[in-house]
Order: C-alpha cells, then sequence, then structure tokens
C-alpha cells in the first residue's frame, strides 16, 4: 500500500509526540532533586541578630518584612517557636524588604538602629504591631515609647553600616532562593510550608 504524504505527515506527528509524552513521564518519574542545605554561617552571618543558644544543634533563620502582611501573620507562631524552645535553638532574624513595601526598608533600619541601642526585639514587636499605620512618620513615635536617644536613634538609622547590613541581608536572601517573604531556613534547608502548624512541627523534630 501507497502511503501518501498527508499519511506520512501524520505519522510523523503521532511519533513526535509520543517522543515528548515518554520524555515528559522520564522526567516526572525521577526523584526530585534534594534541597540545598546551606552552612551555619552562611545564613548567620556575625551581626545577625539572633536570640536562644550558638551552641544548640537547631537553628532557624527568617528572612521577613515588616511591612509584610504574611510576615506578621506568622510572627505569633514564631514568637511561641522562640518561647517554647528557649536556649535549646537558635533563632535569627534577617531582612528582606521588598520593592513593592514603601517603607519595608526604614523599617528595617529602624529596629537595626534600635537594636544599637540594645531593643531590637523590643522594636521588631512594635512595627508589626503598628504595621497598619506604617509610615516614615511613626519611627520617631516608635523610638520614643521605647525611650531611645532619637538623635543617636535617627543618626544610626541613616548610617551606611546599617544600611550595609540589610543590604547584606537582602542579597543573601537572593542567593539563598527567598522568592517570597517569610522564608525560614531550619539546619540549613529551605521549608515549604502551607500552615502555621507545619513550622512547629518542623522545629519539634529538629530540636534534641
Amino acid at each position: 500500500m501507497k502511503i501518501t504524504s498527508e499519511t506520512k505527515l501524520f505519522l510523523g506527528i503521532i511519533g513526535a509526540t509520543l517522543v515528548i509524552v515518554i520524555a515528559a513521564l522520564f522526567a516526572f518519574s525521577k526523584p526530585a532533586a534534594p534541597a540545598r542545605s546551606y552552612a551555619r554561617d552562611e545564613l548567620i552571618p556575625v551581626g545577625t541578630t539572633v536570640t536562644g543558644s550558638a551552641s544548640a544543634s537547631a537553628y532557624l533563620v527568617e528572612f521577613s518584612d515588616y511591612q509584610c502582611p504574611a510576615c506578621k501573620a506568622w510572627e505569633p507562631t514564631v514568637t511561641e517557636i522562640i518561647s517554647a524552645y528557649g536556649d535549646r535553638m537558635q533563632f535569627a532574624y534577617r531582612h528582606f524588604p521588598l520593592d513593592q513595601h514603601q517603607v519595608a526598608d526604614t523599617a528595617a533600619r529602624a529596629a537595626e538602629a534600635a537594636g544599637l541601642q540594645g531593643k531590637f526585639w523590643e522594636m521588631h514587636s512594635l512595627l508589626f504591631g503598628n504595621q497598619e499605620r506604617m509610615s516614615d512618620t511613626i519611627f520617631a513615635e516608635l523610638a520614643a515609647q521605647l525611650s531611645l536617644d532619637n538623635d543617636r536613634f535617627q543618626n544610626d538609622m541613616n548610617s551606611a553600616a546599617v544600611r550595609e547590613k540589610i543590604g547584606r541581608d537582602r542579597g543573601d536572601g537572593i542567593k539563598f532562593g527567598v522568592d517570597s517573604t517569610p522564608s525560614f531556613y531550619l539546619n540549613g534547608r529551605k521549608l515549604e510550608l502551607k500552615e502555621f502548624d507545619d513550622l512547629k512541627k518542623a522545629v519539634s523534630q529538629a530540636v534534641k
């Protein structure tokens, strides 16, 4: 039987389709590559704000944005975990201000400036607690609530050292694959979380 050009074309299309389907099935059948693991000193470089014990085997790192609603939603869970495990875990907070949040970078600098007067975590809580009215004018008010030296606070907020620290955090976040906030890394590996309890469960399994 003579094969017409139309039949050849049809058979060619079927053959090409089969090749694509088989290739796709092979690709999906391969096991997923394990998430990359980062060293502790990569995720928590010198100068990072931490709480808990540096000698604890478990360490949790959060990349976050003070103007991000999701970060605020996760904050009670993070606070609960820090309180529950204390020195059995080290927690590090790193800044990842998103471009679409106009005062997120300033808020991060406010937290660092407060930290230079020993009030990082207090400012941290105030920033999330006042997220809905976050603006360029609120930071002096929050500093006053914490009885900070305002002149020093303002100078530190605008200092090159504080700006560089925020920039380093954000740059590291990009390098480590942060694509949304908050992003969490537990013992060097990025967590894929759907619910608050997923983070609690992961930490409970990691803490010894």
